[in-house]
């Protein structure tokens, strides 16, 4: 893959930097990130006449989401030492580390229990909780993916259909679907309230229908869940913050 291409873009007085990456994808596609960086994915060989007017008339969106973001609270890292919090739903979980084998992850009533041989090794504490995510995003996934697919039943698929489940840990996107209606959500979403996977399923489900994000593609998530931006808002929102 070539490397990815820095650009100066300046819309109302605000200059920001874009980074192009080309990969071997059909389509172009806009991302804001939370660390304010903004980036065109587009396919190897297309014309940088078609990247800068997708650009243009998406920079009000741009400039928007840059300010938005703006105003959110810092991130703060997960940390993996004992009494520190993470989600699981959209709830937050208290670490109960302690010694020992084999490894497990036990959740309790606002507790998360991890045991592992060197509870004082944040590397093997993290690495027990990624295990332990997947797990059990994959049986959340299975059950919230049928209940989608559910919303989608008036609705003629035309000429695909529901392939198969994966879970992974991914670092830029929630979710994806193939061609051949294979379905990848990312592990780390089973930390956010249930509102928001099923939206993220949903999104996905729709790719059935709509391959590219096209008004079609937004006319169909707006019909079968209409509220799916309150739900959305949940993604890019930590749903529990420490204390002053």
């Amino acid at each position: 893959m070539p490397p990815p291409y820095v650009r100066k873009c300046q819309h109302h007085h605000r200059v920001f930097d874009v980074v192009v990456k080309r990969s071997r994808r059909k389509t172009l596609a806009i991302h804001v990130l939370r660390s304010l960086q903004v980036e065109i994915r587009a396919p190897l060989q297309c014309a940088w006449r078609d990247i800068d007017a997708f650009l243009n008339i998406r920079l009000d969106w741009v400039v928007n989401a840059l300010d938005t973001l703006a105003r959110l609270p810092p991130v703060r890292l997960a940390q993996y030492t004992e009494g520190e919090m993470h989600d699981y739903l959209g709830v937050g979980q208290e670490l109960l580390l302690v010694r020992g084998n084999p490894q497990q992850v036990i959740l309790g009533p606002g507790q998360l229990l991890v045991r592992c041989p060197a509870p004082a090794d944040p590397r093997q504490v993290e690495r027990c909780l990624a295990r332990f995510w997947r797990q059990r995003a994959l049986q959340v996934f299975e059950m919230r993916l049928l209940e989608g697919y559910r919303r989608f039943a008036e609705i003629p698929l035309p000429g695909k259909t529901l392939g198969k489940l994966t879970v992974r840990k991914m670092t830029a996107r929630w979710g994806s679907c193939s061609r051949s209606g294979d379905i990848c959500l990312n592990s780390v979403l089973v930390q956010k309230p249930l509102a928001a996977i099923d939206m993220v399923i949903a999104h996905e489900l729709c790719h059935l229908y709509h391959f590219s994000h096209s008004a079609g593609f937004y006319q169909l998530l707006g019909t079968v869940m209409p509220d799916w931006q309150d739900h959305e808002a949940l993604l890019n929102m930590p749903t529990w913050r420490p204390q002053d």
